[in-house]
């Protein structure tokens, strides 16, 4: 329960933080709210399997207690930690990526001056289902990923492996919400299939988000004594 709740509190933290920065800063929505419903859903999946994941021997050698005063100051420590990375993502998929891959090097506030009538429709609906699409995937990673920064104070996949139904269940939500842009549904939600040149961004940004994760972290234990 305390997993839980310490990381869905900071995700969602981070999440809505991004959401309403963007919103205030670009010309169109960055994520629609099905997509943010449906993003929550598969993540809400993927943490039901962590009543059966494994538990450092350190946690459990005492008995704990419930002591809800310590989930705001762990949402307000590890929730910023993804906006970091959204916004990266928001200023690499607005000034590089789409221009890039859409709009002949245009920037979606300069559309109207090049084009118009249903060619600047078209392509401003391509360019914001492609910032969309590029914001959801890289979200999706990063928020279900965090499952395994959070879960120990140790370092994940190294000193402290997930059991089995947790790694299982958070590779297939990644899995799923990685593939749906490239799908008809997608497309009913609005995506645009992203070119394979997204993922040299988005690898390299979700290892620095966690060696980031793992590094505040270990600064929360140092300042508050505990993880969990």
């Amino acid at each position: 329960m305390i997993k839980y709740i310490k990381m869905t509190a900071s995700s969602n933290f981070g999440n809505m933080f991004s959401v309403l920065a963007a919103s205030a800063l670009l010309p169109f929505l960055p994520m629609e709210s099905v997509h943010l419903i449906f993003l929550n859903l598969i993540y809400d999946l993927s943490c039901t399997a962590i009543p059966w994941d494994n538990v450092d021997e350190e946690f459990i050698a005492k008995p704990r207690k419930w002591d809800a005063s310590s989930v705001g100051s762990f949402m307000i420590w590890i929730g910023p930690t993804s906006s970091i990375f959204d916004f990266t993502t928001y200023i690499f998929m607005y000034f590089v990526f789409c221009p890039f891959f859409v709009s002949k090097g245009i920037l979606f506030n300069d559309l109207p001056a090049h084009f118009s009538g249903t060619e600047l429709t078209a392509m401003q609906t391509q360019y914001i289902g492609m910032f969309q699409a590029g914001w959801f995937v890289e979200s999706m990673w990063s928020q279900t990923l965090v499952i395994h920064m959070i879960r120990t104070p140790k370092l994940p996949f190294i000193q402290s492996r997930a059991s089995a139904p947790v790694t299982f269940l958070t590779m297939t939500g990644i899995t799923i919400l990685t593939v749906i842009p490239f799908t008809i549904f997608g497309k009913l939600l609005g995506f645009v299939a992203l070119p394979a040149a997204y993922f040299a961004y988005l690898l390299p940004c979700i290892l620095l988000y966690m060696v980031l994760a793992t590094s505040l972290k270990k600064a929360y234990v140092r300042h508050f004594g505990e993880l969990l």
